[in-house]
């Protein structure tokens, strides 16, 4: 293999990532000294050119995999995978128990939802006036209310299937997946999961069943507690809440 073609294999671009930017100074360099290594031993009349060409097509080809920036689930697949995890919670509902279920859901939870940007949300304009504290605070406690509802409710299997029924937009970069729950008697129950990109991540950040918001009735119930009970009045509630579904998955256990 001449120089010239490895250099053009070795420099094919991966555009627009950094990951592609480092293979191709990588590539550059390694070329370089296989140059070299070849003009070396071309002065010795030795076989070694050939082969050091091949070993470098064979160690850059490796590299490419290294460098490969990982592939981003599309909206579509993030439902899905938080359907898989809340279908496999219900059917290990009395093995795990409250603590498993909610030990499996957590991490999905926290990559499928925009769980930071959804919290200030619901806050309204008080979201404005938090301390850095309070906010760090509120997101957590809201992150762990969170988990701990869906711990808490999804808590058996009766046949129940999830089915990603389409996607659509991005409309001013919101996207709409559909999905629904069927259960065992042919009931459907339709989920509208809006989802934008977060950290380059298609995450969601509200919820409409039967066209209605979910934010934003968490919106108003959390910004009347707010109003009468302050900002501790809303951090004390959601932790009652969470007391509640754990107290509730003992007793079912």
């Amino acid at each position: 293999m001449n120089m010239l073609l490895l250099s053009t294999i070795i420099h094919r671009p991966v555009q627009g990532t950094e990951a592609g930017r480092n293979y191709r100074r990588t590539a550059s360099l390694c070329t370089s000294y296989a140059a070299e290594l070849s003009g070396l031993c071309r002065k010795r009349n030795s076989f070694i050119p050939i082969l050091a060409s091949f070993l470098l097509f064979i160690v850059l080809f490796s590299f490419s995999t290294s460098f490969a920036a990982p592939e981003i689930p599309n909206p579509a697949a993030v439902i899905r995978n938080f359907n898989a995890a809340l279908l496999e919670a219900m059917k290990k509902a009395d093995q795990l128990g409250y603590a498993g279920r909610y030990k499996l859901l957590n991490p999905v939870i926290k990559d499928s939802f925009a769980l930071s940007f959804m919290a200030v949300q619901s806050v309204g304009k008080y979201g404005k006036t938090l301390t850095p504290d309070e906010r760090e605070l509120f997101v957590k406690t809201y992150s762990d209310w969170t988990v701990a509802t869906y711990a808490g409710r999804f808590d058996g299997y009766s046949g129940e299937k999830f089915e990603v029924v389409s996607e659509t937009g991005p409309v001013q970069g919101t996207v709409t997946v559909i999905s629904k729950l069927i259960k065992h008697n042919g009931e459907e129950i339709e989920f509208h999961y809006l989802l934008r990109k977060t950290e380059r991540i298609w995450r969601v950040v509200d919820i409409r069943i039967s066209g209605v918001s979910q934010l934003a009735l968490t919106r108003t119930q959390f910004t009347s507690v707010i109003k009468e009970k302050g900002f501790n009045g809303l951090i004390s509630m959601l932790r009652e809440k969470i007391k509640g579904f754990e107290k509730s998955g003992e007793s079912k256990g």
